[in-house]
């Protein structure tokens, strides 16, 4: 396993600590108590107990908002020679006067940076500012002062439930099969965001739900999932701090912590499961069909009990803050990913099958990320981008290759003077 672990727990184990900021999910009156407190507590890592400094915990923070979780993995920098348009000194600021004047307007706070010069006008822009405030849910419009506690939540996407219950039975090629749903709500608003029915209730389904609903919904805040196998694994959790998502597990043993869904869950068995003839169903495709026209007429545009609402509309009213990403990043972040050297013959492994990379990373370490369901192509990437598509390897096509680095000695046999020399010697 150790050679899969690119990116390694310490990155993880960081990201854990600085997310409740990132997300404006610790509950504090302002990041700095935050960082006190989190700071006097003890921290379990590997199975030893650790304590890190406000300043410490501030720089993982910082370096996260500029480059990602890739920054979490050592304390050296990945790209230290690359410009930066905000300093370290100016983001700070910016964070400073957002938790001092909530309702301070992005302009007023570019204008104060450069009052104070800790921006110039030539270098930076209002833009620039205003995309830093946007990208980090710095707007005023984001920022309350107002403590928060789990399953309370203010806007809508600051956080996702998401749990696999048991589906009915159906017959397929003359064979009963259990069916599992798994599905994303969203807690705010209680809007389904995202389900589908499988055979087999594992992490490359429950993976390619929550892509969907990123798609379709945008980026929550925070999800929060139980311990089982689907939902507490290490590609989850890259997933979700590659994208800025605070990742939280339920107490084990613990449904009631999850109440909402399973609530869902319940009025789904009593509204449709119970009150469906399976016997007509011969297809998943068939349960989807049924199930998502039950959501429409039934529960996404039917008024809630508690919220006074449909979750749709619920939904909808809020949706300008949602954290839209680029399709290309999805696409990329819901990748797996792998750690492989590469052999002398130019090839690495993954599962039973060989592919072949470019010859200038032999015997070199490389990142690999491979769509688990299709493995007719992989992708090699360096500092979260796509360099390279590997295939799988065809010997035949490859001894029929020319080696330019190899030489002709049929030549040499066939020159008579060479040969006369070569004797002689």
């Amino acid at each position: 396993m150790k050679k899969d672990n690119f990116y390694n727990d310490i990155s993880l184990f960081r990201f854990s600590i600085i997310a409740p900021i990132i997300n404006n999910t610790h509950g504090f009156d302002s990041i700095s108590k935050y960082l006190v407190f989190i700071a006097s507590i003890n921290h379990s890592f590997n199975n030893k107990e650790y304590k890190f400094s406000t300043s410490c915990i501030k720089r993982w923070y910082l370096d996260y908002l500029k480059y990602g979780i890739v920054a979490l993995q050592s304390n050296n920098r990945k790209d230290k020679n690359t410009s930066r348009k905000l300093s370290d000194d100016a983001i700070l600021r910016i964070i400073n006067l957002r938790e001092q004047f909530p309702k301070i307007t992005g302009t007023k706070i570019y204008q104060m940076l450069c009052k104070e010069n800790l921006i110039s006008q030539n270098a930076v822009s209002l833009d620039t500012v205003l995309r830093f405030l946007r990208n980090n849910n710095l707007k005023a419009s984001q920022t309350c002062n107002v403590e928060r506690r789990a399953f309370e939540m203010e806007h809508i996407n600051d956080c996702w439930q998401a749990d696999t219950s048991s589906g009915p039975y159906i017959v397929i090629n003359n064979k009963k099969v259990r069916t599992h749903l798994i599905m994303f709500i969203d807690d705010k608003s209680r809007l389904i965001t995202g389900f589908d029915f499988f055979l087999n209730d594992n992490a490359i389904n429950m993976q390619s739900v929550f892509k969907k609903a990123i798609q379709t919904y945008g980026k929550p805040k925070m999800l929060y999932v139980d311990n089982g196998g689907p939902y507490d694994n290490k590609q989850l959790s890259l997933i979700c701090a590659s994208l800025g998502i605070q990742l939280v597990h339920t107490k084990p043993y613990s449904p009631e912590a999850k109440a909402k869904i399973e609530r869902v869950f319940r009025t789904i068995k009593d509204g449709w499961m119970r009150c469906s003839n399976w016997n007509d169903f011969n297809s998943i495709e068939d349960i989807k069909n049924s199930f998502g026209n039950y959501l429409h007429e039934n529960y996404n545009n039917k008024v809630h009990s508690i919220t006074k609402k449909t979750p749709n509309d619920n939904w909808h009213e809020g949706a300008l803050s949602v954290t839209r990403l680029d399709e290309t990043i999805i696409e990329n972040t819901f990748l797996h990913r792998v750690i492989r050297k590469v052999r002398l013959d130019r090839t690495i492994k993954l599962g039973d099958c060989f592919y072949e990379v470019p010859y200038k990373y032999v015997s070199k370490k490389i990142e690999i990320r491979y769509f688990p369901l299709d493995l007719k192509e992989i992708y090699i990437f360096e500092n979260e981008e796509k360099v390279a598509i590997c295939y799988k390897v065809d010997k035949i096509a490859n001894s029929k290759s020319k080696r330019t680095d190899n030489i002709d000695y049929s030549k040499v046999i066939n020159d008579e003077t060479d040969v006369i020399e070569m004797e002689g010697k």
